[in-house]
């Protein structure tokens, strides 16, 4: 070997006890969403300086909202006391309109037993003469022929006939009041 320079210049080989190069992109990708996060971070305390420094106008704020918290109570007081006063009267109202439904089911009552009474036969009572009062002569006269006197016969009331039947028509039938379209034929369209 010579003390020259030769064009070949030996190849050396690192040792094998140092680790391979390692990538660095995954570091860098770390540090730049950090730094993205404290960026933002310090955007938002920037744009909202009353998250960390107490305001000096507080305890005005403070002393307004409480005179705002008395005027709203009030006010939902006073909304109660006139809702407590119209349920009162739609009470009132409600117990008026239930006593006047029992005085016209009361009404309706007597009117359907009188109803009742009138359809059903009177019944046939034969008068007898009270002791107190004198006993009717019968006076002939000279129209009315005598008649000899007989004993009272009962006579019978006569059957009544049975209603006559309704004939229904067998149109179309409205349910609930609903107007139906008929055509002058009688179909329903």
């Amino acid at each position: 070997m010579s003390t020259e320079s030769s064009p070949n210049w030996p190849v050396v080989e690192p040792p094998p006890f140092l680790p391979a190069p390692r990538r660095r992109w995954p570091f860098a990708l770390f540090v730049a969403v950090v730094v993205a996060l404290a960026g933002a971070g310090a955007a938002y305390a920037w744009l909202n300086p009353g998250l960390f420094v107490p305001s000096a106008g507080r305890e005005d704020g403070d002393a307004d909202s409480r005179a705002n918290d008395r005027a709203i109570m009030t006010d939902l007081l006073a909304a109660q006391q006139k809702t407590a006063e119209d349920l009162a009267t739609i009470d009132r109202t409600i117990a008026g309109q239930q006593e006047q439904l029992k005085a016209i089911v009361g009404q309706l009552a007597n009117l359907s037993s009188k109803i009742d009474a009138l359809k059903s036969p009177a019944p046939q009572a034969t008068a007898a003469p009270s002791p107190l009062t004198a006993p009717a002569i019968p006076m002939p006269s000279a129209s009315v022929p005598a008649v000899a006197s007989a004993p009272a016969a009962r006579v019978a009331p006569r059957p009544k006939k049975p209603p006559p039947r309704v004939t229904t028509t067998t149109g179309p039938i409205s349910v609930g009041g609903a107007p139906l379209n008929t055509t002058p034929n009688g179909t329903v369209r």
